[in-house]
Order: structure tokens, then sequence, then C-alpha cells
């Protein structure tokens, strides 16, 4: 989904505003409608700032519908967004698994940015706490560039969200390990 909506939105998006894509998306039904609970946008520490969703509407992917107490509800204007991924289920588990990637302690408090950046590297880890991932891959769908990505590797490595990580310039291909279950897939 994250690969998607990098081809999906604009080039100039916001980190924050790519985060709600990415739950928007994955808990959409099949008619492209989403409901977010005053709870989910409260966890994503994103939903009070009324630009991102301003941001998101400008790029004409998704429509403000009418709210009920407690929620917001959206209609998604990119229809193929909904063929991303498999089904419904699928997708709900996927949205919850995102966001308590972005919601683990040693994440949860970094910018927007650097919690979409773990949210890839999350993406990318086995089940041992390693990954790779192509550096174009990672700034495309970040948005950003290598520098910034090296940046935020740095930073998550220092909050204990990634153990160490390297870039093997022969390659262009960026490796990690968590040193154990608890970093990246924790």
């Amino acid at each position: 989904m994250l690969a998607y909506l990098a081809a999906a939105l604009p080039a100039c998006t916001s980190a924050a505003a790519r985060l709600v894509a990415v739950q928007c998306a994955l808990r959409a039904d099949s008619g492209g409608r989403v409901l977010l609970s005053a709870g989910i946008a409260r966890s994503m520490r994103l939903g009070h700032l009324p630009v991102i969703w301003d941001e998101l509407e400008q790029a004409a992917w998704l429509r403000p519908a009418s709210s009920v107490q407690g929620a917001r509800r959206f209609d998604l204007l990119d229809s193929a967004v909904l063929t991303q991924v498999p089904g419904r289920q699928a997708r709900a588990q996927a949205a919850d698994w995102a966001l308590r990637q972005t919601c683990r302690p040693t994440v949860r408090r970094q910018r927007a940015v650097a919690r979409l950046v773990a949210l890839q590297v999350a993406a990318h880890t086995d089940d041992q706490g390693r990954g790779s991932i192509e550096a174009v891959h990672l700034t495309r769908t970040a948005g950003l560039s290598s520098v910034a990505v090296a940046t935020l590797l740095d930073r998550l490595a220092m909050a204990g969200a990634l153990g160490h990580w390297r870039l093997d310039t022969a390659t262009d291909e960026i490796y990690w390990a968590s040193g154990g279950r608890g970093g990246v897939v924790g």
C-alpha cells in the first residue's frame, strides 16, 4: 500500500498525510467509504491537524462526507486503491498492524516523517528482525531525499526502534537489523 500511495499521491504530500492515507486506504469499505473513529485519529497523533485532511482533499484523493459523532467520514476518490490489497478483512488487519507499528513506544513520539520511515522499515523486516529495501524505493515512498532518510534511520536507531543499518553503495540497498524482536517488529 505504501508503494501504491507513493505513486498515487503527489510527490509533495507530507509524511503525516501519507500516514493518514495508509489508514484510510486500508480501512475503506468496498465502496471507497472510510469511517475513522476519534480513537484511531488520536492514536495516530495526527487527526487534530486539519491541514492533513485539506492536503489529501486538494490532491483529489479523498472528500469529506457527513461525519457521525466521534468519527470522521470520507469518500476515497481514488477507486484503484481498493484493488491494491486483498479483501476487507485483510485490509483491516493491515490497518491495525500499521497503526501499532507507528504507535510503538520507540516510535510514537517521533515526528510523522520518522514514523512513516519506521512503518516502511517494519513492512520490510522479517521475523528475525532483519530487513532490506532499495534506497530509491524508501525515498520515494517516504517522499524524502536520501540524506533525509539516512538522518531518520539514525534517529530511529538512537531511539531504539532500529538496531543498526547500513547502505550498500554497490547495490543501493539499505540493510538493517533490530538486534532482537523488541526493535522493528516488536
